[in-house]
């Protein structure tokens, strides 16, 4: 059992078997502290409290609301009423950890969750693109199988493996009941898990890591839902473009398909050379100043093709040496000494009566 004096959030219980961790309640940032929000850069929201209309604290309608920002206490008319500060007060939904059938463990919903209604943030270590990068690979190399780590921005990464929430150990579905979103807070982007749609107590919550696959081995996908995709990744295009078998009459990797540079400052149209038959092994495409793009068959099933650039030298033309021609006369065949050659009479007969009617 952890237990903070600090954060009453901090105050978690964890089931006999779960892998331990550092429970956090907000990001810890490598290499660098938390943002310190400039006066000039705080949203300000319009809404004003009605104790009459509850929805007036800053819900749907509200601004920053709107805009996946939350207000900034000081600054918000609605002050300790202010219904947009979940991140920063921990408002999550009640959740449980519990053992899964062959995916580890898992977190179900302990209450009825409200379409939209925010469930948990995904806390852990911001780390580097390069950082995240050199984990990955440790973690692989430790034989470490549960690895936490998802994109935060272009550049950014949050890993939970070693300090995290309970967002960790939610798992993947390809028909997921909840979603990321991101949301700032206090000038720095955080990430929360939110509901999709309705979900009942006792329900399991997943939602669609979205996986990204560029090689290697591939692993099954066991979530088990209707319209799974088998694999992790599998909808990634890397995934698809490396496993898709083109059938037959699929013409999209062609040489008739590659587009052509086209300008029309160019003294002539690009030309296609190669031997048009359905045998074609090899076509080049030649522009006007001599640069190619060669177009081979892989040593793959499918109809794909590599294609590579480069340049081919231009041959000139071979001159043959000219030569004499020598006159030739035909010389005449006597029909007499021709008819000879023929063994039999009536065949010399025949062939003498047609040359001389």
């Amino acid at each position: 059992m952890l237990h903070s004096d600090e954060d009453k959030c901090n105050v978690v219980q964890l089931p006999e078997g779960v892998t331990p961790f550092i429970y956090i309640t907000q990001n810890e940032f490598l290499g660098r502290k938390h943002k310190k929000l400039k006066e000039d850069d705080v949203a300000i929201c319009e809404c004003k409290y009605d104790a009459s209309v509850p929805e007036s604290a800053c819900v749907e309608r509200c601004l920053n609301v709107i805009t996946n920002t939350e207000c900034t206490p000081g600054y918000c008319q609605c002050g300790a009423t202010c219904r947009n500060q979940r991140f920063q007060k921990c408002e999550y939904a009640k959740t449980k950890l519990f053992r899964t059938e062959g995916r580890g463990w898992g977190l179900l919903a302990d209450e009825n969750i409200k379409a939209g209604q925010f469930i948990i943030e995904y806390c852990g270590e911001v780390i580097s693109s390069e950082e995240a990068k050199k984990r990955s690979q440790a973690y692989e190399a430790h034989g470490l199988k549960d690895a936490y780590i998802i994109s935060l921005d272009a550049n950014h990464f949050i890993d939970a493996t070693r300090k995290g929430s309970f967002a960790r150990f939610i798992n993947h579905s390809c028909w997921p009941n909840c979603e990321t979103r991101k949301w700032t807070v206090l000038g720095e982007t955080r990430v929360g898990i939110f509901a999709k749609q309705d979900i009942s107590i006792g329900m399991e919550l997943a939602y669609d890591y979205n996986f990204e696959w560029y090689g290697g081995a591939t692993v099954q996908c066991l979530c088990g839902a209707a319209n799974c995709s088998i694999f992790l990744g599998a909808k990634s295009q890397g995934f698809q473009e490396y496993n898709h078998v083109w059938e037959d009459g699929d013409v999209r990797y062609t040489v008739e398909e590659v587009p052509l540079y086209d300008s029309a400052e160019d003294d002539s149209l690009p030309v296609i050379a190669g031997t048009g038959g359905r045998n074609e092994q090899t076509k080049i495409l030649n522009d006007s100043e001599g640069s190619t793009l060669k177009l081979e068959p892989s040593n793959t099933t499918c109809k794909s093709f590599n294609i590579g650039s480069g340049s081919t030298p231009k041959k000139k033309a071979q001159r043959l040496p000219k030569r004499k021609v020598k006159s030739s006369s035909r010389k005449q065949v006597n029909d007499g000494d021709f008819a000879k050659l023929f063994a039999t009479k009536e065949a010399r007969e025949e062939v003498t009566m047609y040359e001389h009617p």
